[in-house]
């Protein structure tokens, strides 16, 4: 455009032709760079969830009824009626089990969105009548107590009482409560020493001289991928497998879902570099991906060497285009090293000491 400038600046020198040329030249080169960018970008984009997004509007919604249910598989008659015999006396368990206190509470608590999103997570369609306990007084081991007394096994898929247990974490309430006690829930105003304390450690665990708080793990994902736009003054984000679905992530907009090990992701992040405020990759894949026929999944840390070398370039070409390389290690922790993912990057991701 500047060239084009110029010449319009001499246009006595230029003929009308010959200017047209270069007005129809230089939109067509824009034109071909932004096609390049656009197929750089489905290239690299995990396409499944764009798709069912697209998808979505058409497709029907479908009630499935037990007997539906039970015949899903073409069973034989006689097998589809032990399971609905099956699936009406569990109906009729759950509800002999549930006393009056629990009931009332159970029918106020319909009225909580938070309860019914719990159940249509964790029940298929066809169980929802059963309901997933929407209320507890007591925790006893990997036991719920509710208000009637009854004990229930707890499937609620709560990470940290997965990991280390109810007793585990009431134990930390009850010493944090004895700590703060003297001074009670002061959220907005001067902080307690044992906040020092937490700062001291996470400074000194991940090398950084500033840290922060947040709630969850999914919060400060959220806020750190807004702190990146914020000093970037860009918007586009290149979330890698798992990150994609951290929390709100998705819902932010602006978020591009992409696949490891995949080179034309790293090539749509050169050509974009201007435009990517962050790429976020969540590093517990290193715990997925196994070489020499490991099983994945198996919490070793033992990433096969293609993953190594992937993250790493993933790292160069960030350093490369000046784009901020968020570490999302909710789910990871500290299994990679003590100083978590960073460390194993710079040991070559050999995995736990």
């Amino acid at each position: 455009w500047g060239l084009l400038s110029a010449m319009l600046g001499y246009g006595r020198y230029f003929s009308l032709d010959v200017l047209i040329l270069s007005v129809v030249a230089l939109l067509a080169i824009q034109l071909i760079e932004k096609a390049r960018v656009m197929w750089l970008t489905l290239r690299a984009a995990w396409t499944p969830p764009l798709v069912a997004r697209l998808l979505t509007p058409a497709v029907a919604w479908h009630k499935c009824t037990d007997a539906e249910l039970c015949a899903v598989d073409g069973a034989p008659p006689e097998v589809q009626a032990r399971r609905r015999a099956g699936l009406a006396a569990l109906a009729r368990r759950a509800a002999s089990l549930e006393g009056p206190r629990s009931r009332e509470l159970s029918e106020l608590l319909r009225h909580l969105a938070d309860g019914r999103f719990t159940d249509n997570r964790l029940l298929p369609q066809s169980l929802r009548r059963l309901s997933a306990a929407r209320h507890a007084v007591e925790s006893d081991g990997p036991y719920l107590v509710d208000a009637d007394g009854r004990r229930t096994l707890d499937c609620s898929g709560s990470d940290g009482a997965n990991v280390h247990g109810y007793n585990f974490y009431k134990a930390c309430v009850a010493e944090g409560n004895d700590r703060i006690a003297k001074l009670g829930p002061n959220v907005l105003g001067p902080l307690h020493p044992a906040a020092a304390d937490v700062l001291r450690f996470l400074r000194e665990l991940s090398g950084l001289d500033e840290v922060s708080f947040h709630s969850s793990g999914a919060e400060a994902v959220t806020a750190a991928v807004q702190l990146c736009r914020f000093n970037t003054r860009r918007r586009l984000v290149l979330a890698f497998d798992a990150a994609a679905d951290r929390g709100s992530l998705s819902e932010l907009g602006g978020v591009l879902r992409c696949s490891s090990l995949d080179a034309a992701a790293l090539r749509l992040l050169a050509a974009r570099a201007a435009e990517v405020a962050c790429v976020v990759v969540d590093p517990l894949q290193a715990l997925e991906r196994r070489g020499g026929g490991g099983a994945a999944g198996d919490g070793k840390a033992d990433p096969d060497a293609a993953y190594k070398s992937w993250l790493q370039t993933l790292r160069d070409a960030c350093t490369r285009s000046n784009v901020p390389l968020l570490l999302d290690e909710v789910d990871c922790r500290l299994r990679l090293g003590e100083r978590a993912a960073n460390e194993a990057r710079e040991r070559g991701m050999s995995g736990t000491p």
